[in-house]
């Protein structure tokens, strides 16, 4: 009996201590990764979530998060976005959530997207102007002014799709 009951304690040991190292693994893929001031902000903003860490491929636009359960890997996600990037999760319980808005306008300003460099710039102007209705668009460090006649909902897709998290104004 003792020899069965020592088995039993070792296995139930063993299936705990796996279950002690269970990580949640997310990738995001498109995240806007042109320098080494993206990759430093998207490293700092994880490094914030305690049982997270990251691994950025700024060479595939790629951002590798693992932490201790999905709880930190979500908030290890919300942490990208606040720090204004965005990409495509290849977790169904884990994602980067985007802006809900709608509706058209002729003047919206957009905001809380990183923004450091010439690289980062363009690739905002490039991605809002390809929305149909767009008629000038000012980009600024901080927000990005756009006019016209458009759908603030496609505005702000367009941005994602560029590997940027947004909000817009009110």
């Amino acid at each position: 009996m003792s020899i069965i009951l020592r088995s039993f304690i070792i296995v139930s040991l063993n299936v705990l201590s796996f279950a002690a190292f269970a990580v949640t693994k997310v990738t995001l893929s498109d995240v806007h990764i042109c320098c080494i001031s993206c990759q430093e902000a998207i490293e700092h903003a994880v490094l914030g979530v305690k049982g997270a860490n990251v691994n950025v491929d700024r060479d595939n636009n790629k951002v590798a998060i693992s932490a201790s359960d999905d709880s930190i890997a979500q908030a290890a996600m919300d942490a990208v976005a606040n720090a204004g990037f965005y990409g495509k999760s290849d977790n169904d319980k884990v994602a980067i959530k985007a802006a809900a808005v709608d509706g058209k306008s002729s003047n919206a300003e957009f905001s809380s997207f990183h923004n450091c460099c010439g690289g980062c710039s363009a690739a905002l102007e490039d991605a809002v102007k390809s929305i149909a209705g767009v008629q000038t668009v000012t980009v600024s460090k901080r927000s990005c002014l756009v006019k016209g006649d458009f759908n603030v909902a496609s505005v702000l897709k367009a941005i994602n799709k560029a590997g940027f998290s947004a909000s817009v104004k009110n």
